[in-house]
């Protein structure tokens, strides 16, 4: 989010709802998984730059953003009155938020390290849990809609992403074996998807299941772990808490709110003693818990108009 003009006022400093909410919390880390804008509205540097802003407001210098496919993947669609290469907006997406970060939106993360192969990466940690985010966007990972770039070359800049984005796992799973839980955050619902397909190879890298290699990883790295790992993902309209699973309990995914189907940011809370449920997310403006059954169905968003008054 945001999506429309309504969530961005719930967004925007100092008086929105979900603004007032963040500040009222105060939390160590706030993240953003990306979709920083609906995927009509054309990519332009001054969206950019007036949308950094607004998430850099939220929670100063403990913020933590990983790009959605809206804010580039998706910027060469026909629907846009300015169409852009996207490859060139990932560019320029890198440099507002990660090389310039005017505004050091995570100065005061202690211990935050970036990946050097992929500056989007991050790692930290927040007491016995460790954290890290991924750069996979939707449209089959940046697979399929090449409509501008270069394909040759937008592909081999997934493989590159998908090649970064395993070795960051296997950094954060060896530095987590002293600590009691993870927590890996991206934008893309790799559990939505056609799992008919082969994982994407140099053979095969269209016609493919673009998270089917991070996907397997992380199963096997979390029922090596054994400890609690919890997911964080966007991307689609389900707001939910769940086991993917059932031959890895220790596997918890969170499809997180912030969409036009559930417009609110959760607390995320994690309790070592509860080994039935050590992840407890709650809304922050409805304060009901998260559902445990993904429903993708759309809903009336009469539902918000308390908030939007």
């Amino acid at each position: 989010m945001p999506y429309t003009d309504a969530e961005s006022a719930l967004l925007e400093h100092p008086d929105g709802a979900i603004a007032t909410a963040i500040k009222a919390l105060n939390p160590p880390v706030l993240i953003h998984l990306g979709d920083f804008k609906k995927g009509r509205l054309s990519c332009t540097d001054e969206l950019y730059k007036n949308n950094y802003q607004q998430i850099a407001h939220l929670n100063p210098h403990k913020t933590v953003y990983t790009p959605g496919d809206n804010d580039w993947t998706d910027c060469d669609r026909f629907n846009m009155s300015m169409r852009y290469d996207e490859l060139e907006r990932l560019n320029t997406l890198r440099q507002i938020f990660f090389y310039q970060d005017q505004f050091e939106l995570t100065k005061n993360i202690p211990g935050f390290i970036r990946q050097e192969d992929l500056i989007e990466n991050a790692l930290w940690k927040i007491g016995s849990v460790i954290f890290a985010t991924l750069h996979i966007p939707g449209t089959n990972n940046g697979r399929k809609e090449i409509l501008r770039s270069d394909n040759q070359v937008a592909l081999n800049a997934a493989d590159y992403r998908d090649q970064s984005n395993a070795k960051w796992l296997q950094q954060l799973f060896a530095a987590a074996e002293s600590l009691q839980a993870i927590v890996i955050v991206f934008h893309a619902d790799m559990f939505d998807f056609d799992h008919d397909k082969p994982a994407c190879s140099a053979e095969n890298r269209t016609e493919c299941d673009g998270y089917r290699m991070l996907r397997e990883l992380i199963k096997t790295k979390a029922l090596q772990f054994k400890k609690p790992v919890l997911v964080i993902h966007g991307d689609t309209l389900a707001y939910c808490l769940n086991q993917p699973y059932t031959e890895i309990p220790n596997l918890w995914r969170l499809n997180a709110p912030g969409d036009i189907k559930y417009v609110d940011a959760s607390q995320i809370l994690f309790d070592p003693e509860n080994q039935a449920m050590p992840f407890t997310v709650t809304g922050l403006l409805d304060r009901k818990p998260a559902p445990a059954v993904c429903n993708d169905s759309f809903f009336d968003l009469s539902i918000l108009l308390p908030f939007l008054k």
